[in-house]
């Protein structure tokens, strides 16, 4: 395998047999060469921020003090993954504060479907330098093809890199603070700076903990793309995942008072437009638990007493 084979790959230039044997190597294991393939497009698409003269007069009339403070930061914000560019652009801002589904369609015609209370961030040079958003909550994408602009989705320490296809992101849907990037049709990048990177292919989720190795899956697309569908579904999902994902579709906040009754399984699926003070009675009756109404927007849940 070569590095320009990769890169005719990925601009979808090969013929069917090139295809083959370029994703038969992309189901083996890690390689070095794909590694070091993927760091040659992330430093390509994401070139040192020059200074500018805007900067310059800032810094002039900062005080001391400040410009430590602020050297600092940018060195934080580094080793998050690429967001030292916040510091030399102007950004925008998707917000779906409801508790229905909102349509987004990007300047290059990138389709963003954003669920209930999340939010994605982009600069003002999206779709002229780059395609890059930051993403809070849960978003599916399917994403206009563009050979010469990678489009990037950084969310929860990660970032996605495709060309062209349709993949979904949650950082909100679980209790152990898991961010999940599952893939539904054609083939993306999804990398940790100074960590991982690996490429999915269709119907392959990849489920990052913080300071875990990343987990490679087979999802179910009924779980995975329920909210696009206006439902809610449990495939033997914990208490404690359910309980997250209900918090996140609701923008609600539920109290979990024994973490060991978590681990109870679920099954089911709702309708968006039923209540959360309904589902979790539903729960409560199942697995013979508590739920208290502490205010408008917060629930108790706790092991019933006898």
């Amino acid at each position: 395998m070569d590095k320009q084979l990769l890169d005719k790959y990925f601009k979808g230039h090969c013929t069917e047999r090139e295809a083959t044997v370029v994703e038969a190597w992309l189901s083996a294991p890690d390689s070095p060469l794909l590694d070091e393939f993927m760091m040659e497009k992330w430093d390509a698409a994401n070139p040192p921020v020059a200074a500018t003269p805007k900067i310059h007069r800032w810094w002039y009339t900062a005080a001391a003090a400040v410009v430590t403070g602020m050297i600092g930061l940018v060195s934080f914000l580094w080793q998050q993954g690429h967001a030292r560019q916040e510091l030399a652009a102007h950004y925008d801002t998707l917000r779906n504060n409801s508790n229905n589904i909102q349509l987004f369609t990007m300047a290059d015609g990138s389709e963003v479907w954003l669920n209930a209370h999340s939010t994605v961030r982009y600069g003002l040079l999206y779709n002229k330098e780059n395609r890059e958003l930051w993403l809070s909550g849960e978003a599916y994408f399917k994403v206009a093809k563009d050979e010469d602009r990678p489009f990037m989705v950084h969310a929860g320490g990660l970032t996605t890199t495709v060309l062209g296809t349709s993949f979904n992101i949650a950082t909100s849907n679980k209790a152990d603070g898991a961010i999940q990037v599952s893939l539904i049709e054609g083939k993306i990048a999804v990398s940790k700076l100074h960590g991982f990177n690996k490429i999915l292919l269709p119907g392959q989720m990849l489920e990052y903990v913080n300071g875990k190795e990343p987990q490679l899956m087979a999802f179910g697309q009924n779980e995975v793309l329920d909210w696009k569908s206006g439902k809610i579904h449990f495939e033997n999902t914990s208490l404690a995942d359910a309980l997250m994902k209900l918090q996140q579709r609701y923008g609600i906040h539920i109290i979990l008072e024994q973490p060991e009754i978590g681990h109870r399984k679920i099954s089911g699926e709702f309708k968006k437009e039923v209540s959360p003070e309904k589902i979790l009675t539903t729960l409560a009756y199942v697995h013979n638990i508590s739920i208290t109404r502490v205010n408008d927007s917060t629930f108790q849940v706790q092991r019933k007493r006898n």
